[in-house]
């Protein structure tokens, strides 16, 4: 009953199990499973976040193309579909107190999950509010500034000393004590204003151009942040963009000087200004239509009562976005192109190369432009006249061309592995002839794809195998044409290849098959000698396997042959017409006559002759290689000897029949030789018993009678 009982408990597991277990023997499937989480756009993988965190879960399903699920702790904050089996899931973490919490990933079509963790730390916060790039807080600005605790412990009350420095070299602080609530959620937020009559010492100001830092807790370096006040709206423009300046803190009616200047250190615009009855100082630019790409610096320089953080900032004239493809007249990208841009507005010329994969992003402000694609620099391939008003994307076809060299036999059988060493002359933009060259080889396809030559060109190809060259006279693409693909076709000639096989006493060897195979290109051939063992093929240029055969398909020879020009060779098939003679001998040496000998060799007929007196006999045009000698007496074919012997020259073998005896003309197994001379010797002793006997009773006789 004990066993019994066992027996039940273990079949109703199994059952359970296969209920509960995912169906993960589906074919193809990968797992669930979570490879790790990062933050958003990394590729470090974390264990602990903030509040508000963009995160990144890369995972995989059971199910291909299935829904699934994330939950942080039991909030869910994804829900979307797989591609294949991956999971790449973005979320942001929720308004969670600080701790660890599970990360759930669910397969949806099985509902089974598995998970990972994360940790949420406290965070304070202390930022101010700017408008978005690359728009600029200006001096006199009321700054708002977002003050909170997230990731806190629930219920709590908090007072944070925000802390505001001002620009170096002044780095005066003033702080304002905020009260914050955290509620359950484990967050608590508000927002103050800079400057106001809160912060201490009083005084607090953004009339200073600079960075400001803010602390939550200046003491304990929390929730360290910082923003930028400066005296233009923007940090970068574009042309005809208007500058607006302002500038705060002067007196009333103070003069100063208003200067911006570019890179090179070329005023671009000065003015006298003067300062409001409110002490600010304003002005606008318009930025010229020739202004150069570049960083310029604006200050403000009054004649006295100077600031004591002067007001001088720098701000760019970046260009729009403009990405350049350079492409062939086939329509692929052509990489490390050198592109040349030339702004017609401020005549000026930037350089740039079309990269690794024929693309290339170029700055460019407003106005008409030249782009120029150049091939080894200084050959012109392609122009574009544009004009900017915004970031875009052009095409640049450029005038080369894809030239494809495929080597062949005459009947079209293409020839791999070809070295092809290619030389070519062209004249710079600036009339300088220079020689291009390099070396390659053909794929297995026997071709190469030259793409994006330059057309116009005359291009010299030596093709070569082995080390020798085969193309003279068919060398030359003559003035390559401007087209998307030109197709040069270079024939692997033909030799001619006279063989002649020979037997082992370099007689001729008629009726040979010759199969010969290009080791590289697996072009074929297969002739068969006349009678005087000669034959004459027309072969593909090349290195060939020749192996030769008899009448009888067996293989007598494989040899590699160079067919690199007219040829001639003979081949010694050692093994063909040999001579194997076979004695015969009996358990004492001695020759035995009348026996059959049979000689066989896998792919001909079985050869029997019969020993002479002598014991001997003699096969004459034997095929070497592995030969099977077998001798036996006519009428006992079941009783026999046989031998294997590798034959490659004249060879004698010699074979014992043990179990005879040759007695002149007689044959007598061995057995029965060796049972006669038993009985033989067993009637001599009976006799000399016998007589031992009757003379020992004769003299017994006469001894009594005495």
């Amino acid at each position: 009953m004990k066993h019994k009982a066992i027996t039940i408990t273990f079949i109703a597991v199994i059952c359970v199990a296969m209920l509960v277990m995912p169906f993960s023997t589906v074919s193809g499937q990968i797992g669930l499973y979570i490879y790790q989480i990062t933050k958003a756009g990394g590729t470090t993988a974390i264990t602990s976040v903030n509040v508000g965190d963009a995160v990144n879960l890369v995972g995989t399903l059971y199910s291909a193309n299935s829904s699934y699920k994330v939950y942080f702790g039991d909030i869910l904050v994804d829900s979307n579909q797989s591609s294949g089996y991956y999971v790449s899931s973005n979320f942001t973490i929720p308004d969670v107190p600080a701790g660890s919490y599970t990360v759930t990933l669910q397969d949806v079509a099985v509902a089974y999950n598995t998970t990972s963790s994360l940790t949420v730390n406290t965070a304070y916060i202390a930022e101010a509010v700017v408008p978005s790039s690359p728009a600029l807080l200006q001096e006199g600005d009321l700054i708002t500034i977002n003050v909170a605790i997230t990731g806190g412990q629930p219920n709590t009350s908090h007072t944070a000393n925000i802390t505001v420095v001002l620009p170096s070299p002044l780095a005066t602080p003033f702080t304002q004590l905020v009260p914050l609530t955290v509620g359950s959620s484990g967050s608590g937020r508000t927002q103050i204003t800079f400057p106001s009559g809160s912060f201490q010492p009083s005084g607090s100001t953004t009339i200073y151009t600079g960075q400001y830092t803010i602390y939550f807790n200046q003491s304990q370096n929390l929730g360290q942040r910082q923003f930028y006040v400066g005296i233009t709206d923007a940090s970068s423009y574009h042309r005809q963009s208007t500058v607006k300046i302002r500038a705060v803190g002067y007196q009333a009616g103070q003069s100063a000087a208003l200067k911006i200047v570019n890179a090179a250190g070329t005023t671009m615009f000065s003015q006298t200004v003067t300062a409001s009855d409110q002490g600010i100082i304003t002005s606008t630019w318009t930025i010229p239509s020739t202004a150069p790409l570049g960083q310029y610096n604006v200050t403000i320089t009054p004649q006295s009562n100077f600031k004591a953080v002067p007001d001088s900032q720098n701000f760019t004239l970046p260009g729009y976005k403009i990405t350049v493809n350079t492409l062939n007249l086939a329509g692929n990208y052509v990489p490390y192109l050198t592109i040349k841009a030339v702004d017609h507005s401020s005549n000026t010329e930037t350089e740039w190369s079309s990269g690794y994969y024929g693309s290339t992003l170029l700055n460019l402000e407003s106005g008409n432009h030249t782009i120029t694609a150049y091939w080894d620099e200084n050959v012109k391939v392609g122009e574009l006249k544009v004009s900017i008003s915004g970031d875009a994307t052009y095409n640049i076809t450029c005038q080369l061309t894809n030239l494809l060299i495929s080597v062949k036999d005459k009947n079209g059988v293409a020839i791999p592995n070809v070295k092809l060493d290619m030389t070519y002359n062209y004249v710079t933009a600036t009339g300088e002839t220079k020689t291009g060259n390099f070396s390659t080889q053909t794929n297995s396809s026997g071709t190469y794809l030259f793409d994006s030559a330059l057309p116009g060109v005359t291009y010299m190809i030596t093709a070569s195998k082995y080390g020798v060259v085969f193309n003279t006279g068919n060398n030359t693409v003559s003035n390559l044409p401007a087209q998307p693909l030109y197709a040069a076709v270079i024939v692997c000639p033909e030799k001619t290849l006279v063989l002649k096989t020979l037997d082992y006493h370099t007689a001729a060897l008629p009726n040979a098959r010759i199969d010969l195979m290009e080791q590289e290109s697996g072009i074929f051939y297969t002739a068969t000698t006349n009678g005087n063992g000669d034959v004459s093929l027309q072969v593909t240029f090349g290195q060939y396997r020749v192996r030769v055969y008899s009448s009888e398909n067996i293989l007598l020879n494989e040899t590699t042959l160079s067919v690199l020009d007219n040829t001639q060779s003979q081949i010694r098939c050692a093994t063909y017409n040999l001579q194997v003679s076979v004695k015969v001998v009996d358990y004492f040496g001695n020759a035995i006559s009348n026996v059959n000998v049979q000689l066989s060799r896998q792919g001909a007929s079985p050869r029997v002759a019969v020993t002479q007196g002598d014991g001997t006999v003699t096969f004459q045009n034997v095929i070497g290689g592995n030969i099977d000698i077998m001798a036996y007496i006519t009428g006992s074919e079941g009783s026999y000897i046989a031998e294997n012997i590798y034959v490659d020259s004249p060879t004698a073998v010699q074979l014992q029949m043990a179990n005879y005896v040759a007695l002149g003309p007689l044959l007598i197994g061995t057995n029965a030789l060796i049972a006669s001379l038993l009985i033989l010797i067993v009637l001599a002793l009976f006799v000399l018993a016998e007589v031992f006997q009757r003379k020992t009773f004769k003299l017994w006789h006469r001894k009594i009678k005495n």
